[in-house]
């Protein structure tokens, strides 16, 4: 709903920049300046949204064809990292393909580039393949043999990951054999895109040792292309008769082979070399960069260097902001976990690597919803459509923008309507949810008191009998005794040892009574069942108490333990629990 209102506000918004734009010479000719692709591709990092205002506004203005348009759109929908805007983008540039203007050559070239990048985002390798092998055709019937190199290597990197992974190194060692020692721009820039496609075949397939002569088969090559770089003329956009673009080009590839080596080096366990290498990349300035210094996070995590990057992470997150449902993010998690138990902070490695795994099961539902997507970029881009037709009569220009402005008013009536039912029905289900706990504690409450009874007659039989001669749901109900009267379980530190040390027990003998005689699956369950019992009754006998607070006096160790327990447990926060009681 939200993505459908956006499309009209985009739509009010371009039809009305037109109109503003075609008052008066001096307005269409500054137009002229500002509605062109150049401006909407330089714009789209920091507000998307712009870019794709700018596009239609240059359609509007005659500065950018329509099928162009639909390109650069596609282009900037790519670079998101939103699933949907990546469906968008492919559905568009599928139909790009049918267009005669596609039949062009270098549109069609333009086109098959941005579908290959698409589909590989996706993870949707047959598809890229399908791209990537007709691109390769494509740039060989054209004559253009270094492009099609260039799109083999690609290949060679599905290859490995649709499984085939011999045939797909195969196919990048031809592809080096091929441009390796050619002394022009183009050629070394597709042999230098080949060497790293193959470096992260082999990191990806953890053959570090291998990992080691490419790149420094690839700092040689770039170290002679800096000395020698007017040797390298070719008539290809890609030669730069400036000095220090060349430098920089070489730095910035030289920085991210340190990199490689310092990682494989670490992996190896070869502390000196990889340090020596980190060491270089690090002055690089590539290395100073936040995106660099997260891209080396990984061998800062192998030397122990976890200052470093947690430091790097806070950074990152920073910037992701509430957009953390990532793969980016699912490795900060990750990170954070083992420099967490590398420093003995156990709780918290426990619970970033249960956030990891609870993130990683999310990211893989997602991939599972790609019909879904597909259905909505379909959608998507029949609005975008919408955004590309443009009345040529003055005089029905107001009256699309107040058409538009109604369809506005229509829909944000019906997504609020729509809020409030979705409002309504969480109230409802939470009301639910408490009644359901509330009944539970209550069944808990006489459960424990009958088990304090029993207790209480039985006390002496049970004290008298050898622990070891009792039979499983025996020893069961002698431990619950003993856990529930003495209220162990609000120990933190209570566990398995405190009864074996006790009575005198193995840790077979305790497994056995609670998994096989009783309902619980460990004594590490039924102690969990115990504190969340008192937790609930804390929740709502002391609201003066802080969440905090009462994780502590419920026996867990933290109050992320508490609320993560709770929540799988009730399928309500504490929080929402005690506002539904209170």
């Amino acid at each position: 709903m939200r993505n459908y209102c956006l499309r009209i506000i985009l739509c009010v918004i371009s039809v009305a920049s037109f109109v503003g734009c075609t008052n008066n010479g001096d307005r269409q000719g500054r137009a002229d300046t500002l509605y062109t692709a150049e401006a909407a591709m330089e714009v789209f990092d920091q507000d998307p949204e712009r870019a794709l205002v700018i596009i239609d506004s240059g359609v509007a203005v005659g500065n950018i064809e329509d099928e162009l348009s639909i390109w650069f759109k596609a282009k900037l929908f790519s670079q998101s990292n939103k699933e949907q805007n990546l469906d968008t983008a492919r559905q568009m540039l599928e139909e790009l393909m049918e267009s005669n203007w596609a039949k062009e050559a270098n549109n069609r070239e333009m086109v098959l580039d941005l579908l290959v990048s698409t589909t590989r985002l996706q993870d949707d390798y047959e598809q890229c393949m399908r791209w990537a092998t007709e691109k390769a055709d494509f740039c060989r019937q054209q004559g253009n043999e270094t492009e099609a190199l260039r799109t083999e290597a690609e290949i060679g990197v599905i290859l490995v990951e649709l499984g085939e992974v011999e045939d797909g190194i195969a196919k990048l060692n031809s592809v080096i054999a091929s441009l390796d020692g050619r002394r022009n721009a183009d050629d070394l820039d597709a042999c230098v895109i080949a060497l790293r496609r193959k470096i992260s075949v082999m990191k990806k397939l953890g053959r570090e040792g291998e990992i080691i002569p490419l790149a420094q088969h690839l700092i040689e090559i770039l170290d002679n292309y800096r000395e020698h770089y007017t040797e390298y003329a070719d008539n290809s956009y890609r030669m730069s008769t400036d000095k220090e673009e060349v430098a920089g080009y070489c730095d910035y590839y030289t920085a991210q082979a340190y990199g490689n080596l310092a990682h494989a080096y670490a992996s190896l366990n070869k502390t000196k070399q990889a340090r020596h290498y980190l060491d270089l990349y690090e002055k690089s300035d590539y290395g100073h960069t936040l995106f660099g210094r997260q891209a080396i996070t990984p061998t800062w995590c192998l030397l122990g260097d976890y200052g470093k990057m947690l430091a790097t992470y806070d950074e990152v997150t920073a910037q992701m902001g509430d957009d953390t449902i990532n793969l980016d993010y699912a490795k900060i998690l990750r990170g954070r976990a083992i420099a967490a138990k590398a420093k003995g902070n156990n709780v918290a490695a426990i619970d970033y690597w249960q956030r990891y795994s609870d993130l990683k099961d999310t990211l893989n539902h997602q991939l599972l919803e790609g019909k879904a997507h597909e259905y909505a970029a379909r959608y998507q881009l029949q609005e975008e459509r919408l955004n590309t037709e443009r009345e040529e009569a003055a005089k029905k220009r107001m009256g699309i923008i107040a058409t538009l402005l109604g369809i506005m008013l229509i829909a944000a009536a019906i997504f609020v309507n729509f809020l409030k039912m979705q409002l309504r029905s969480i109230r409802e289900k939470n009301a639910v949810l408490t009644k359901e706990i509330t009944d539970k504690i209550k069944n808990e409450e006489d459960y424990l008191a009958s088990i304090k009874e029993q207790a209480d007659r039985q006390s002496k039989a049970t004290t008298a009998t050898d622990p070891s001669t009792l039979s499983d749901s025996e020893l069961f109900e002698q431990l619950r005794r003993i856990i529930v009267e003495e209220e162990l379980y609000l120990d933190p530190q209570f566990g398995r040892q405190q009864l074996m040390d006790r009575l005198h027990l193995s840790k077979e003998s305790i497994g056995a009574a609670f998994s096989k005689g009783s309902q619980y699956a460990s004594l590490a369950s039924f102690v969990n069942e115990m504190r969340l019992i008192r937790g609930a009754k804390l929740l709502v006998e002391h609201p003066e108490k802080s969440i905090s607070d009462v994780a502590t006096a419920s026996g867990f160790a933290s109050n992320i333990t508490f609320s993560h327990n709770f929540k799988e447990r009730y399928a309500l926060t504490p929080t929402e629990f005690r506002t539904r009681k209170l």
